[in-house]
């Protein structure tokens, strides 16, 4: 029995004398205890590569799979907040009180020169526009359709949001031209119309009066969003106030500023300023509530979804040490009864889920950050699911995108759950009885 034991001793113990052999070696400023564990724990993992590989493997794509998700997420909530705010929304919007609960032609204010003046001082703006936009009926001699009408100033409007931009056919407002409408891309198809066509518009003046006029399609938008394509006009804003009998007066100024972030700040600096209880500022998140209810809930969606891929990887991390642990059950008896701690021993393993982390996560980065590149050039096309798409207003184009406080929490979450979930394996070693660890090997 006894000489048994010494030669599993030397059999199970040569990562244990070529670990210390190399620590003696190096010296220097790390204690060669230190060293020995490092070394062990390295030469722990390669004595069965193809055990640890497939764990590497299974714990890289995890963090693959989740950097991914965060990165088409961030892409899709980016798209989401852009078309938003770009295609009309702009960062903070100055209305008449009541207007953004009841936007009816009633709630309507004069651009006075203390609105203007107060936008044209601040340094965070950009642009502004004044627009006038109510209900109203679209007609053609085959149909009748209800849509947003959008009075605007076309200059501005090309400063200001992107709408107008975003030609696939035509050409934007003159404003000199009489008689110019804007219509979308959808819309052109549902009524039929193309360039040059004929639509009339009718809508509720100021006093109660139904406002005609008749329009020609100068360009046709498309925003990506069938929804905004087919619900918006746009005609200029002298036209529209003409047509309600507004005079000059509008339904909103829509601003724009050079940072989003400042949208709060700039809101309550500039409602502060203009005192006037007729008045009301809201920035883009007071308005697009559903916008700011869609991120709430992405965030509590997705934080299940990550982890779900933690726990799959705490599962193989747990597996694979208990087997590793009962393979060498008689190695950790030498260990032991040559003098090696309890805590030594755990060190040591917590070491071995270190390393397996350190390289999971090195190439998961290295691969997850490759496939988001990659699809964020080249897009997720999403547009064979277009109609339903729409109707959440999300983009038919997602570009994902990676923040580094992503990177950080993969990163973090995919370290603690290595330490965490090796602590039980770690405390089975350590409780091993080294005479039971030896006999049951043997």
């Amino acid at each position: 029995m006894g000489g048994g034991h010494r030669a599993g001793d030397f059999a199970g113990g040569g990562a244990l004398s070529r670990a210390q052999g190399g620590a003696h070696q190096a010296g220097g400023g790390v204690a060669p205890h230190v060293k020995t564990l490092v070394k062990m724990a390295w030469l722990n993992l390669w004595r069965n590569p193809r055990r640890t590989v497939i764990l590497l493997c299974a714990m890289a794509a995890g963090l693959v799979g989740i950097l991914f998700s965060m990165g088409f997420v961030n892409g899709w909530i980016r798209q989401l907040v852009a078309d938003s705010v770009n295609i009309y929304e702009s960062h903070v919007k100055i209305l008449a009180k009541g207007y953004n609960d009841n936007p009816v032609i009633e709630n309507n204010f004069e651009p006075s020169e203390k609105i203007l003046s107060a936008l044209a001082a601040d340094p965070r703006v950009k642009s502004w526009v004044p627009r006038v936009a109510v209900q109203g009926l679209l007609s053609t001699p085959e149909h009748s359709l209800v849509v947003t009408i959008i009075g605007t100033d076309p200059a501005r409007e090309l400063e200001v949001s992107t709408a107008c931009q975003m030609l696939a056919e035509g050409r934007p407002l003159s404003g000199g031209a009489p008689g110019e409408i804007l219509i979308g891309q959808d819309l052109a198809e549902k009524i039929k119309k193309g360039l040059g066509k004929k639509v009339v518009l009718m809508s509720q003046q100021l006093g109660g009066e139904i406002g005609t006029g008749a329009f020609r399609a100068a360009g046709i938008f498309d925003v990506g969003n069938g929804g905004y394509n087919e619900g918006n006009i746009y005609i200029s804003l002298g036209e529209a106030q003409q047509m309600l009998n507004l005079g000059g007066r509008v339904t909103e100024i829509s601003v724009l500023l050079h940072d989003i972030e400042q949208s709060a700040a700039f809101a309550a600096d500039l409602a502060a300023r203009l005192d006037d209880p007729a008045l009301e500022v809201l920035t883009w998140r007071q308005r697009l509530l559903y916008v700011h209810e869609t991120l709430e809930m992405m965030g509590q969606y997705t934080w299940i979804y990550y982890a779900i891929f933690y726990i799959a990887m705490a599962f193989g991390i747990v597996n694979t040490l208990m087997i590793s642990i009962g393979e060498r059950t008689h190695e950790i008896g030498v260990l032991m009864a040559v003098g090696m701690s309890r805590t030594r021993l755990m060190s040591m393993i917590l070491l071995e889920s270190f390393f397996i982390a350190v390289v999971a996560v090195i190439a998961g980065l290295a691969a997850g950050g490759a496939l988001v590149a990659w699809f964020h050039v080249r897009g997720i096309d999403l547009s064979s699911f277009a109609e339903g798409l729409d109707l959440y207003g999300m983009a038919h184009v997602i570009r994902p995108v990676l923040v580094s406080a992503d990177v950080v929490s993969a990163m973090a979450g995919t370290f603690a759950i290595s330490i965490l979930f090796s602590l039980l394996p770690a405390w089975r070693a350590a409780r091993l009885v080294p005479v039971a660890a030896l006999r049951q090997a043997g």
